[in-house]
């Protein structure tokens, strides 16, 4: 469906593209939240709301005659007129946001907010009071969550799949896709301001103050290298894989027909390409995004470390300048050279200096023990102090790779799937692969639930070079 085929009224943006647009926006603002305050809004509360703002404001302006059929703004000779707040309620009902009059049970007139209305306005506030914290990070949450509460048996994501499910992740991953565009557009942005400065002072204040650059950079350096992220996303393509085997694709797929009236192939179709767009954004296009980023943001800190050079040598490059005097001088004859570079030495003046610091005066301490006999005192421990000493040396450095974490973690990493392997998993920590090599360690164990396979194939990752395992439940 067309957009106006959705809101059926040609002048709805109108008010938004008149003198006084900006008191109209925050006027409907009002009025939306006075509707989440009372059960009722009557015409006299939705009046009493924007006159209270246009005091706050102290707007005067020129005669405004609004007309609903035309909704236009006309100037007249008078000056010092108000704004009045039942000229704004015709003008919003005229344009499609306030419903027609309607008298309530008290006789008084009800104000009415047009669900199209609704949903701009909210849009358009989310819009401008995105904060841009957390936001890549908690859709994947989101995401994982979802296929994590979908796999459990009784859970009652599986009652409606279609709308519980597909329809949420879908959600999630055009927000994330959004996000990851911002961050790239941010980032050229970032990227003009700096090659717009022509001091190191406004450089150096940018660098200071400016928060945008702690809040995008901080947000995308913890989605890179947090160890969740990766294992969550891993989680999340073996889930869409085994969907279409499980029973709750055909469910879907009726769900889906019956939501949107299709036909069983037109469903189904439907419902392939969604998935299909799943898998290709986790699988593809969350990772070329990312390293599009990163190339970004490395471009972004070589185009500042050039320009601070730049700005500290006030244009020059002393580099360059030095590196063809050096060549020049190389082709003069030794005495001219000898010339040369004493005429060059007269023109720098070096003075060494000398700087007092805490070390220079600082009074000298006596050892505690100094003159006392401070050799180690033999003493026999029994077997049981040596339990003791020994239970509490464990207790105080935990082992962080021992086999009840690394069962847990695979038990995490594998989720409802049998087997897996190095190669198919993207290991990018130290933490990663210590585990991995932890879960060679204990395959003899029996109270390890995992078997290992060995092969002859050498997996390279970021980390190290690790041979290729086969990981299986026992």
């Amino acid at each position: 469906m067309n957009f106006f085929d959705y809101i059926e009224n040609d002048a709805f943006f109108k008010p938004l593209t008149l003198k006084y647009r900006r008191i109209y926006y925050d006027c409907i603002q009002i009025l939306i939240e006075k509707t989440k305050e009372l059960p009722v809004l009557y015409e006299a509360d939705a009046k009493d709301s924007i006159t209270l703002y246009l005091k706050n404001i102290d707007i005067t302006r020129n005669m405004v005659t609004d007309r609903a059929d035309g909704v236009e703004e006309k100037e007249s000779d008078e000056t010092g007129t108000e704004l009045q707040a039942g000229e704004i309620l015709v003008l919003f009902r005229g344009c499609g946001w306030l419903l027609p009059r309607e008298i309530g049970r008290n006789g008084e007139y009800v104000v009415n907010i047009s669900a199209g209305c609704r949903r701009v306005m909210d849009f358009l506030k989310k819009m401008t009071e995105k904060t841009e914290e957390g936001m890549m990070s908690n859709r994947i949450f989101s995401m994982y969550e979802i296929m994590k509460s979908a796999s459990e048996e009784d859970s009652v994501r599986r009652e409606r799949p279609y709308t519980n499910i597909l329809v949420p992740l879908l959600d999630n991953e055009k927000e994330l896709k959004n996000e990851l565009t911002d961050l790239k557009e941010s980032i050229a942005t970032i990227m003009k301001a700096v090659i717009a400065f022509q001091d190191i002072n406004s450089f150096g204040q940018f660098i200071m103050k400016d928060e945008m650059l702690d809040r995008f950079f901080s947000e995308y350096f913890f989605v890179k290298n947090n160890g969740l992220i990766p294992m969550q996303i891993s989680f999340l393509k073996g889930k869409l894989r085994v969907l279409r085997q499980d029973e709750l694709w055909e469910k879907m797929i009726q769900e889906c027909g019956e939501k949107l009236q299709l036909e069983y192939e037109e469903a189904r179709d439907r419902v392939e390409h969604q998935l299909a767009e799943l898998q290709y954004f986790l699988s593809v296009e969350y990772e070329s995004n990312m390293e599009l980023i990163d190339n970004r943001i490395n471009n972004y800190y070589n185009l500042a470390n050039t320009r601070i050079m730049l700005m500290a040598s006030n244009g020059v490059r002393m580099e360059a300048l030095i590196n063809d005097f050096l060549n020049q001088v190389s082709k003069l004859p030794e005495d001219e050279q000898i010339v040369s570079i004493e005429k060059v030495s007269d023109c720098a003046r070096i003075i060494h200096q000398n700087y007092v610091g805490y070390k220079s005066f600082e009074k000298k301490k006596r050892l505690k023990n100094e003159g006392e006999n401070i050799g180690i005192v033999e003493e026999e421990l029994s077997e049981e102090e040596k339990k003791i000493q020994t239970e509490k040396l464990f207790s105080s450095s935990p082992n962080r790779y021992s086999m009840d974490k690394v069962s847990t973690f695979l038990d995490v990493h594998l989720g409802m799937e049998e087997k897996t392997d190095i190669k198919e998993n993207r290991i990018q920590t130290k933490e990663e692969a210590l585990i991995f090599c932890g879960a060679m360690l204990y395959a003899q164990n029996k109270e390890f639930a995992y078997e290992i396979q060995l092969s002859d194939e050498l997996v390279k990752t970021e980390i190290a070079d690790l041979t290729n395992i086969t990981i299986r439940r026992k």
